[in-house]
C-alpha cells in the first residue's frame, strides 16, 4: 500500500494531511497518510497557554476570516469560529511617548499628532505620486517613503512591518510580503485613491496592506484547531516523532523516512514537508539540495512572547483596543503590546487585563537570548513607562521563538522560484516531495493552511489514481 508521510503537525501539516486522506479517498487510490510530529502535542506555533483564570495566545492572535480551507477545517474539527469584539477595530501606535489612536476619519487623524503637519501635507500629496509599472521589486519601506513621504512611512508602516513581520521594513519585500499594496498602486495610481474605491465599492473589504475581514478564533483559543483536527483524524498521527532524515528508497518506494527511535525506516510514496524553514531544509539537503540552500538562507529572526496580567487598574489606564505598535526610536524595546481581555472572552479574570507584549525580531536580534525573567522585566517597564502603572503584574508568563517568522526579505521571489524548481525535479508519476508550511507564499494563519491543503491535495495526485 502507497503512503503519505506529512511531516510537521503544525495547522499546515494538518491541513495536508485532511487535503490528501479526501484525495485519496476521492481518487480510490490504495493508500494510507501519516502525519508526524516531533512535539508531544500538535499546533506548531499556535501554542495556546492556559494558566488558572489566564489564556495566553504564544502564537497567532487569531486569524482573519477570508479563507475558505479554515471554513473546511473548522468543519471537520467541530469546532465553531468565534469573531473578536468590536474592540479589536481600535488600534494605536506610540508617538512622542504616547498611545495615539490610528483614526479612519481623516479629520481625527490629523489631530491626533502621529503626524506633524509637514508629514500630512506630504500624506495629502500621495495622490499626485506618478505610480510604478515595472516589476522589479521593492521593499516595503521604500514603498511606503516613495507613496506616503518619510514620516508616514517610518512613524506608520515600518512599526506595521515589526508587528506583523517582526520584520525590518527596509529589508522586506513589498511584492513578496504585502503584493495587495502594488497591486492597488497599479489599478489606482494612488494608495489614497484607491481606499476611497475601496469603500465605495458595495461589499468590497480590503485596504491596501490586504484583507479587511474581522478577526476570529476559537473558544479555547488558536490551538483548539489543530488538536480538535487531531484527535478526529482519520489517518494516523504521531506525535514526539523526530525525523532525522529523508533519503530517496527504491522503485517500490521512493522515499525513506527515518524517524528517531523507530527500529527501521518509513516507506513514503510523498512526503509533504510542513514544518519550519530550518528543518525542513535540513532533511531536503540530500534529496534536494538546492532547495535546501534556499531554506536555510531564510531568515526567521527570534521573537520573545510576554503575557503580562493586571489588576484593575490597568483597566482604567490602558485605552481599550486591539493594542498598539510601537515604533523603532521611541525608546521603547517592545514592538508592540495586544490586549486579549479586549479580544476574545474568557482570556483574563473579568477584574484584570492580560497584554501580551512582543520583543525581538530582525531589528533587536538578541533579545531572545535573554532570560525569561529579564523579558518580562523590560515588558512591564515599557508598559509602566506608556501608561504609569504603579502595581506589578499578577500574572507573567514568556514564550521565546527562537526562530519565528520567516523574513520575505528582497529577492524572495525569486528565491521561491528557485525552490519549487528544485522540488519539482523530485516528482514522478509515482509520488516527489512537497512543501508546506509558512515560508514561500505568506506567514498568516490562513495561508499556511491553505498552502497545506495545496500541498497535501497534490501529494495525494502524484499517487495516480488507481492502487498498485
Amino acid at each position: 500500500m502507497k503512503r503519505v508521510v506529512v511531516i510537521g503537525g503544525g495547522i499546515s501539516g494538518l491541513a495536508a494531511a485532511w487535503a490528501a486522506h479526501e484525495e485519496i479517498e476521492q481518487r480510490g487510490v490504495e493508500a494510507r497518510v501519516l502525519l508526524l510530529e516531533r512535539e508531544g502535542t500538535v499546533g506548531g506555533k499556535a501554542r495556546t497557554q492556559v494558566r488558572g483564570e489566564w489564556t495566553l495566545e504564544a502564537g497567532p492572535t487569531g486569524f482573519l476570516d477570508a479563507e475558505p480551507v479554515l471554513d473546511r477545517l473548522a468543519e471537520r474539527a467541530g469546532l465553531e469560529k468565534i469573531p473578536a469584539r468590536d474592540a479589536a477595530t481600535r488600534r494605536f501606535v506610540v508617538r512622542g511617548g504616547r498611545v495615539r489612536a490610528l483614526e479612519a476619519r481623516p479629520l481625527a487623524f490629523a489631530q491626533s499628532g502621529v503626524l506633524s503637519l509637514a508629514g500630512l501635507l506630504r500624506l495629502a500629496a500621495e495622490r499626485w505620486i506618478p505610480r510604478r509599472t515595472d516589476d522589479g521589486d521593492e521593499s516595503v519601506l521604500a514603498f511606503a517613503t516613495r507613496r506616503l513621504g518619510r514620516q508616514a512611512a517610518e512613524r506608520l508602516v515600518a512599526p506595521m512591518v515589526g508587528g506583523v513581520f517582526a520584520g525590518d521594513a527596509a529589508a522586506i519585500s513589498l511584492p513578496a510580503a504585502f503584493p495587495r499594496m502594488r497591486e492597488l498602486e497599479r489599478e489606482h495610481g494612488s494608495l489614497l485613491r484607491a481606499m476611497k474605491a475601496l469603500r465605495r465599492a458595495r461589499g468590497s473589504k480590503g485596504g491596501p496592506a490586504g484583507s479587511a475581514a474581522p478577526l476570529c478564533s476559537f473558544a479555547g483559543g488558536m490551538q483548539s484547531l489543530p488538536r480538535a483536527l487531531a484527535q478526529r483524524a482519520p489517518f494516523t498521527v504521531r506525535t514526539l516523532a523526530q525525523v532525522s532524515a529523508l533519503v530517496s528508497g527504491g522503485a517500490h518506494s521512493p522515499w525513506l523516512v527515518s524517524v528517531a527511535g523507530d527500529d527501521a525506516p518509513l516507506p513514503a510514496h510523498a512526503v509533504v514537508l510542513a514544518g519550519d524553514p530550518r528543518s525542513s531544509a535540513a532533511l531536503l539537503s540530500k534529496s534536494a539540495p538546492a532547495a535546501a540552500r534556499e531554506l536555510a538562507g531564510l531568515s526567521c529572526p527570534g521573537v520573545a512572547v510576554v503575557g503580562l496580567g493586571y489588576a484593575a487598574e490597568a483597566l482604567q489606564r490602558i485605552p481599550r483596543g486591539f493594542g498598539a505598535l510601537i515604533p523603532r526610536g521611541e525608546g521603547l524595546r517592545s514592538l508592540g503590546y495586544v490586549l486579549d481581555s479586549h479580544l476574545f472572552a474568557g482570556r483574563s479574570p473579568s477584574d484584570a487585563l492580560l497584554v501580551r507584549v512582543l520583543l525581538g525580531g530582525a531589528t533587536d536580534p538578541c533579545a531572545t537570548a535573554l532570560a525569561p525573567d529579564d523579558l518580562a522585566d523590560l515588558a512591564h517597564a515599557d508598559m509602566q513607562r506608556l501608561f504609569g502603572l504603579r502595581e506589578p503584574p499578577r500574572f507573567r508568563e514568556v514564550i521565546r521563538w527562537p526562530a519565528a517568522i520567516p523574513q520575505y526579505e528582497l529577492g524572495h521571489l525569486d528565491r521561491v522560484e528557485r525552490i519549487e524548481t528544485s522540488l519539482a525535479t523530485t516528482r514522478s508519476p509515482s509520488g516527489g516531495l512537497f512543501l508546506a508550511g509558512n515560508a514561500l507564499h505568506g506567514i498568516a494563519f490562513g495561508r499556511a493552511a491553505a498552502e497545506g491543503w495545496r500541498a497535501g491535495i497534490d501529494a495525494a495526485r502524484s499517487l495516480g489514481r488507481e492502487a498498485p
